[in-house]
């Protein structure tokens, strides 16, 4: 039996837990400041277009590396190496043909094997120059079989001693550990059903036998089981010559974006150190989430029972903060105030401010969609979305707008609403375009998602972890229009739809978590000074030095070294990424890096 004296105290905690609970849930209230944007306010201290840094012409060349390309600049893989030269911070000079070079050779040629007479002994002779120079060479491709089969200099100079077959089919891909960021991976799936949602990578190619003083960083694993692995067909292989080696890829990487992240490894693979600047930035886009209206009822009610308003709460919600708060990627949600604007169901200013008070407590960003399924225009779509926020967040001023598929004209329309005044960020999905960030117009930048996480493939997988390798940068895409406004007959409800979301993005991103989880308009200043940044940098052995010019804050550094830096580093900081990679933050204009010795057990990054 419970005395009156013990029974007091009892009701005395009691009443005090339920004064917290209270105090705390009145405290969240006061404080949660939904009704503006912060990143608003800093709009005009931002770094433009006209700020941003421009690779030299010719003409300006000074003390940078240069990359020459050999080929059409205009091409996939021209326009890849004129980026990566401009991300990179090097001078970039192009050439349609192999010339003899006047002045001093540059240490990386890119060559698009299609700009070359394989039949030319110049062409040849011009190549095993460079070679002897110590100049690199990557070949974004291969020679056709015929030739290569008929020149012994060819395949001597390729590291191909013989062709096994003309063409092999694979059963997957293996990516080595200690070339691209994020450790050795085999892209091959267990069963028919894994194979059909992920496997898009090239598995048909011809099978070379590669000569000694080779290395291969990726091969097929092919379908004979007998096969020994040094066997296995190669993708991507370095041939070494003393001073310089020469790149091979047997397929079309390097045709898209992923061949960023490509050159950046093969340029690490040249030398003892290698340093280059990085976004540093993971972002999870959202995008037309939150949705505010009661929307295509029937076929909503079909497949969950109830209508969108109570989906988009109870069901979606609950996956996305779930995946979230196991990640570290930055968090997104580009609200979608209402999809049909043709329709009689409008959005609720209820759901709006509930939304905005939950994101702001979660440190997400609040961007504005483009998407509208009816015909309306963009103008109109975005003058009711204004009105719409006015009636309760008249001061809220969005800064981040998602454009998704939207054409160039059509987002340049949108800019210019009232709505989006304050924007200063553009997210894209990914298209092709080299350029992934940039600048949309002369205030306005661009990013592009690179991964779709409700359908994250192979290749998907292996683009993600190259741009990490480029540029510290991530971007994965969970777009909820497909669950409002499914475009098939089926009965798959976001249960099904979001699947895999949570376990792919646990898995992929893993091993990047040491790079900064931002909101797409924390990510866009990192982005301005990025593109911004200009330095010089001086290496040797026991020492690197940078001297950084236009810093606007912090900036970072991907340090791709034999040997790790040490703890008295001056003007910044180091973190270690893995094996061989280190993320360098700088603070100051003049950084000095010195590096330890290498130890017989450290990792050698060749």
């Amino acid at each position: 039996m419970v005395s009156r004296r013990n029974y007091f105290v009892i009701a005395v905690i009691m009443v005090i837990i339920f004064f917290l609970f209270q105090f705390s849930g009145f405290a969240l209230e006061a404080w949660n400041d939904y009704k503006d944007n912060p990143y608003a306010a800093r709009t005009e201290r931002l770094l433009e277009k006209k700020d941003a840094y421009g690779t030299a012409t010719n003409e300006q060349r000074g003390e940078k590396e240069t990359i020459l390309y050999i080929g059409n600049q205009e091409s996939a893989t021209g326009k890849n190496a004129r980026v990566w030269a401009n991300y990179t911070k090097r001078d970039f000079e192009a050439s349609p043909s192999l010339k003899k070079q006047k002045k001093e050779m540059p240490k990386i040629v890119v060559i698009d094997p299609d700009a070359l007479n394989w039949e030319n002994e110049k062409d040849m002779s011009r190549l095993e120059q460079y070679v002897q120079s110590g100049t690199n060479l990557i070949f974004c491709g291969l020679p056709p079989i015929s030739a290569l089969g008929n020149n012994q200099r060819l395949r001597t100079l390729l590291g191909i001693q013989d062709i096994w077959q003309r063409e092999t089919t694979v059963s997957g891909i293996q990516l080595y550990e200690g070339f691209l960021l994020g450790g050795e991976i085999i892209y091959k799936a267990k069963d028919k059903k894994e194979s059909k949602r992920k496997q898009d990578m090239e598995l048909t190619f011809p099978w070379y036998r590669l000569a000694s003083g080779t290395k291969a960083y990726m091969r097929g694993i092919p379908k004979e089981e007998s096969v020994k692995i040094e066997n296995y067909p190669p993708i991507i292989w370095k041939k070494s010559f003393g001073t310089a080696s020469v790149f091979a890829v047997n397929g079309s990487y390097m045709e898209d974006v992923t061949g960023l992240g490509l050159l950046s490894a093969m340029a690490a693979e040249t030398g003892e150190h290698e340093i280059y600047p990085i976004v540093n930035a993971q972002n999870m886009v959202v995008a037309n989430y939150p949705g505010m209206a009661a929307e295509n009822e029937k076929e909503i009610n079909r497949r969950y029972s109830q209508p969108m308003d109570h989906v988009f709460r109870n069901i979606i919600w609950p996956n996305i903060i779930a995946v979230y708060q196991q990640n570290k990627l930055g968090l997104s949600c580009m609200i979608a105030p209402q999809f049909d604007y043709a329709d009689n169901n409008l959005p609720q200013q209820s759901e709006l401010i509930y939304y905005m008070k939950l994101l702001n407590q979660q440190d997400a960003e609040a961007g504005l969609s483009g998407t509208c399924v009816s015909s309306t225009a963009i103008e109109e779509k975005l003058e009711a979305d204004r009105i719409f926020m006015e009636k309760s967040l008249d001061q809220y001023r969005f800064t981040s707008f998602y454009a998704g598929k939207m054409s160039q004209s059509r987002t340049e329309s949108a800019l210019r609403e009232k709505i989006l005044e304050k924007a200063r960020t553009v997210v894209q999905d990914y298209d092709g375009d080299n350029e992934i960030l940039g600048y949309m117009s002369d205030t306005v930048t661009k990013q592009t998602t690179l991964a779709d996480g409700l359908r994250y493939t192979y290749g998907q997988d292996f683009r993600t972890r190259s741009i990490e390798t480029a540029l510290g940068y991530s971007s994965v895409l969970v777009d909820v229009a497909r669950a409002a406004y499914p475009q098939d007959k089926s009965l798959d409800t976001w249960k099904d739809i979001a699947k895999y979301l949570g376990a792919d993005i646990d898995d992929s991103w893993k091993n990047f978590q040491i790079f900064s989880g931002t909101t797409v308009s924390e990510c866009d200043e990192r982005i301005r000074n990025f593109l911004a940044l200009d330095y010089t940098k001086k290496q040797n052995s026991e020492t690197i030095s940078l001297e950084i010019k236009k810093q606007e804050g912090p900036v970072w550094f991907l340090l791709r070294s034999n040997k790790k830096p040490a703890d008295d580093i001056q003007g910044g900081s180091w973190k270690k990424i893995e094996d061989g990679a280190y993320l360098i933050e700088a603070t100051d204009e003049n950084v000095i890096i010195n590096m330890e010795p290498a130890k017989t057990n450290d990792y050698l990054y060749q």
